[in-house]
């Protein structure tokens, strides 16, 4: 499943978006900015949105921006960015819930892929990771609500093959789910419109860097590699984490395609089986002869 998935005939939900009034159909777009702004504020409520007080308000001076959101919907509204944003969060929930059901903290201290080295060591990290699942999960709720706040339909989680043989390989893929999210946040985020929801999701953001430093320093990974972290887009992003949605299309395909082919086996039978029927070689037919 992708971004785009979600039923866009919901986009807006009951927001008129068409309505003109005496301001030119900015009466819409308020009520737009208003929800928008509803959502937001529901968000903060339900996160605690803790550190985001320190947030400066707009000062009314407008700033140019040396590029664009990194977010390919050119057409796309706030519902379909934080639908982006949920179908990363519907991953890595399902990735630490997987995870976490197949290792347990012994699994992590004989493992020469993370740093631990006693028993107490092995708890922290299992707890770190546990948190970090929670946390996962509490983004999947709360970007659920807004998408559902602004009138638009959540995505929905999908089928997910993320491989996982041995700790070495949760761990490397830990950091590369944790650091591709960051990137995603970054690259999306100035496409977000309403102020409120870009806080929420800027609040997001930095979480899932601490989540990204957090287990890449377990694997012994370097947890802070550049001065400034890059953003990513949309299209490098899905197609990053698309092989981990398994999809059932390919083998349904298949399926088919035998299907198919048996089908066209057998019609060529018929067909041969006929053409030996009309002349008389297979089924005894006395020939002119009489033979």
């Amino acid at each position: 499943m992708t971004a785009n998935d979600h039923d866009t005939d919901g986009r807006s939900g009951d927001i008129d978006m068409t309505d003109n009034d005496d301001n030119g159909g900015g009466g819409s777009r308020r009520r737009f900015l208003s929800r928008s702004a509803i959502a937001g504020g529901a968000l903060l409520a339900l996160g605690g949105g803790a550190g985001l007080s320190l947030a400066q308000e707009d000062d009314g001076e407008d700033s140019e921006e040396a590029e664009g959101p990194l977010f390919d919907d050119e057409e796309g509204t706030d519902v379909d960015v934080l639908n982006y944003a949920l179908t990363l969060e519907h991953l890595e929930n399902a990735f630490y819930r997987t995870g976490l059901e197949t290792f347990d903290a012994a699994d992590f201290l004989e493992s020469d892929a993370t740093i631990v080295s006693t028993e107490a060591d092995a708890e922290v990290l299992y707890e770190n990771l546990e948190t970090i699942g929670e946390h996962e999960a509490a983004h999947v709720d709360l970007l659920t609500q807004a998408v559902e706040l602004l009138g638009g339909t959540p995505v929905e989680e999908a089928e997910y093959d993320f491989g996982l043989e041995d700790v070495a390989g949760f761990m490397s893929l830990a950091s590369t789910l944790e650091n591709t999210g960051v990137a995603a946040y970054a690259g999306a985020a100035p496409a977000i419109e309403s102020p409120d929801l870009l806080r929420t999701a800027l609040g997001v953001h930095s979480v899932e860097a601490r989540h990204a430093a957090v287990v890449t320093a377990a694997g012994s990974g370097d947890p802070y590699p550049d001065v400034i972290d890059d953003p990513a887009a949309q299209s490098e992003v899905l197609a990053a984490v698309g092989p981990f949605i398994a999809d059932d299309s390919d083998e349904e395909g298949e399926d088919e395609e035998g299907e198919d082919e048996e089908a066209e086996e057998g019609e060529e039978g018929e067909a041969a089986e006929d053409e030996d029927d009309e002349n008389g070689t297979e089924t005894g037919t006395p020939n002119e002869n009489g033979a």
